[in-house]
């Protein structure tokens, strides 16, 4: 069956979808009430309903739903992918691509092989939620507007109807980057965010078998990306950080048409378009940092709300989705033993499992924010062996970055 027939049918399938009416959900006490159904949300609910537990995952939206993503998916979503057995169904449904391309300022390019998945969000968020359905949870849409500790060691979640009050033993909040919530809980300690993207999907005869990456001297630190869909579509965005920019902000919008029109392969895509969808944006939260993933009572907070995506790379599907499961496994084990203090661990297990992998992403965007550096080490790469593996393995998160972004890095390439 085409990639496009099999995604015209789960979406249907979704919106004959029935989900749980919101005041039989309000009659019971949940082991866990996870807030936000995207990566990391609804792969917690689905590892939590494997286990057996009583799980309540709510959105504020109908599902399937939009989102504004770069749509990729490397080694580490994959993984996850795999362990929660949803590869082989996501694998069917996605273009897969061998080869990635990356450009610097100068347009000095280097290959990244690996194994490079691109499906929409719409797709396989409403994947994942309907197979953590299938596993067990329940699916609610509701709006919550409040979260409070109870004495007797439950959480309350309030919701904008008023129809009912939701009692949970354990409450998640996967809420991306809008952390109003975490925010009434005075959990978070950064309320701007790190970054913003924008993109569009545009459909075009243009033949593309690599992702593309382009370090625009506009974008800078940021960058700009071409992501074929299969179909003939492509997701054209760019991202920039907000913690390195120096001068006047960037006017991304004015940067992101000037990409359009400037680099060849965006020209040529754009010359050739169909139809072109509306550009739209989305804020970042990156580095692990700005909110504090445990809070008052039995509250976790996953995903972007807690900077889960990567600097550099921009890419969160993956790293959002492993907070999932870490949260899911510490929620098992507190429900389990009856000891529901041992939530605490959370915080620990992303500080020793997940932060230190983020720290050579953070050099690496310093390097790659300064365009006349950024040229030296895509020439370096593009002339070396030795370093063309180890980015390769940064990629599939077997090399840490600085390996690659240092002076030893550097010179090492010179000799090897």
């Amino acid at each position: 069956m085409p990639q496009l027939r099999k995604n015209l049918i789960l979406s249907e399938d979704l919106k004959n979808w029935k989900q749980l009416d919101v005041t039989a959900a309000g009659s019971r006490l949940w082991d866990v009430v996870v807030v936000g159904a995207g990566p990391a949300g609804s792969m917690a609910a689905l590892h939590l309903a494997k286990r057996g537990h009583e799980t309540l995952l709510l959105d504020k939206d109908s599902f399937p739903r939009d989102k504004v993503c770069g749509d990729g998916l490397i080694a580490d979503s994959v993984r996850c992918l795999t362990r929660a057995g949803l590869y082989e169904e996501i694998r069917s449904r996605s273009l897969k691509s061998d080869l990635g391309t990356v450009y610097s300022p100068s347009r000095i390019c280097f290959d990244i092989p690996g194994e490079f998945l691109t499906l929409k969000r719409v797709h396989l968020d409403a994947l994942i939620v309907r197979s953590a359905v299938a596993s067990g949870a329940s699916f609610c849409q509701a709006k919550v507007t409040g979260v409070e500790a109870q004495p007797d060691s439950t959480v309350t979640v309030s919701l904008d109807d008023g129809v009912a009050l939701l009692r949970s033993r354990i409450v998640f909040l996967a809420t991306g980057a809008n952390v109003q919530m975490p925010s009434k809980l005075g959990l978070v300690t950064e309320q701007g965010p790190s970054g913003v993207a924008l993109r569009c999907y545009v459909r075009s005869p243009v033949p593309l078998d690599r992702l593309v990456v382009s370090y625009d001297r506009s974008i800078a630190p940021g960058y700009a990306w071409i992501f074929p869909l299969g179909n003939g579509e492509f997701n054209i965005g760019c991202g920039v950080s907000y913690r390195k920019r120096s001068g006047s902000p960037v006017n991304l919008r004015e940067a992101f048409r000037s990409f359009l029109t400037s680099f060849p392969l965006a020209a040529e895509i754009l010359r050739h378009a169909e139809a072109i969808s509306p550009i739209r944006g989305a804020m970042l939260r990156c580095g692990l940092s700005g909110t504090r993933p445990h809070g008052p009572g039995n509250v976790l907070v996953l995903g972007e709300s807690i900077g889960a995506t990567f600097p550099f790379t921009g890419e969160g599907i993956g790293k959002a989705m492993e907070t999932g499961e870490i949260a899911a496994e510490v929620a098992h084990d507190a429900l389990s033993s009856g000891d529901l203090s041992r939530l605490g661990e959370f915080p620990h297990r992303i500080e020793h499992e997940l932060k230190p992998k983020f720290l050579g992403y953070r050099i690496a965007e310093n390097w790659f924010s300064r365009p006349w550096l950024n040229d030296f080490v895509a020439r370096r790469i593009r002339s070396s062996r030795f370093l063309q593996e180890l980015v390769a393995g940064i990629v599939n998160e077997t090399v840490d970055p600085r390996e690659v972004f240092s002076l030893r890095g550097m010179l090492r390439s010179f000799l090897s």
